[in-house]
Formats: structure tokens, sequence, C-alpha cells
């Protein structure tokens, strides 16, 4: 291969690369909008709406007291 061809193809493997690297920072600077409007969702609904997964009962802290003595 002579020395112009290999340059050109230096060149060229830098370019891309740059070009990768510059659209990479660019799609990765993007807010996401989706998740924004997900949590301002969230915050509006309070957890009123949120439905209860636990409940402390008698029979929990009954149970509780087991585990720690």
């Amino acid at each position: 291969m002579s020395q112009a061809k290999k340059s050109v193809a230096r060149r060229t493997f830098l370019v891309g690369l740059l070009t990768g690297a510059g659209a990479a920072a660019a799609f990765s600077s993007v807010p996401k909008k989706a998740a924004a409007k997900k949590d301002k969702a969230l915050a509006q609904a309070g957890a009123a709406s949120q439905p209860i997964l636990y409940r402390r009962t008698k029979d929990v802290e009954r149970y509780y007291k087991t585990l720690y003595t």
C-alpha cells in the first residue's frame, strides 16, 4: 500500500471515529422526555393513589417481636 493510500485510510478511520463519538455524545445529552413525564405524573398523583402493599397489624407486630427476641 502506498503512503498516500495509508494516510487516506487513516484519515477516513479517524473521521468515522470522531463522527461516531460526536453522535454518541449528542444522543446521550438529550433529556429523556418519557421519564420526565412519568415522574411528574407520579408527583401529581400523590401517595394516596398508590396501592397499599403492607399494613402493620397486631399479628405482624407479634411476628417481628419473635424475630428480634
